[in-house]
């Protein structure tokens, strides 16, 4: 009995690679904003300036940092990835595996520390993690695909001798 399922490898081709790059994406950005808080206080605690974390404008410098380096690069990520295995679409498809990423993160997050809605901050824990991480996995998709537009050089036969007057 051999099964043959190439067939179904061809047809579901895209949906599997989005699918990876979203998982791909989401592990990248579970780690990173996982580790980055910690590495910062304990960076701050040695520098034996762990007072600044008691100031208002920390929590925006975090989640600057939070951006550029948790959000962006998990995107990307998920984007080379994507954008490595499809090429076709690209200003569709590498929507989905930031939104697959982006909704893993939520998903995960509330069921490990649990939401509360009334307590839940927009832009901290949703617009700046979906803007980073679509931003990101364009970045990474159009890295990959990247096409040159060039039109075909003419050559111009000039006279390189001084015109006689």
């Amino acid at each position: 009995m051999d099964l043959d399922l190439s067939g179904y490898y061809e047809r579901y081709y895209n949906l599997i690679h989005i699918i990876l790059g979203g998982v791909i994406c989401l592990l990248a950005m579970y780690t990173s904003s996982s580790i980055l808080p910690r590495l910062v206080r304990v960076i701050l605690y040695s520098l034996g300036c762990y007072g600044l974390m008691s100031f208002q404008e920390i929590t925006n410098a975090m989640l600057l940092l939070m951006f550029g380096a948790a959000y962006l690069p998990s995107g990307f990520i998920g984007g080379l990835y994507t954008g490595h295995r499809i090429k076709e679409n690209l200003r569709i498809i590498l929507l989905f595996p930031a939104l697959i990423g982006f909704a893993g993160m939520i998903a995960l997050h509330s069921s490990i520390e649990g939401v509360n809605i009334s307590n839940l901050d927009l832009q901290r824990e949703i617009l700046v993690p979906l803007i980073g991480d679509i931003i990101g996995t364009y970045l990474g998709g159009y890295t990959m695909n990247w096409e040159e537009e060039s039109e075909p050089l003419e050559i111009i036969e000039e006279d390189m001798y001084m015109p006689e007057h």
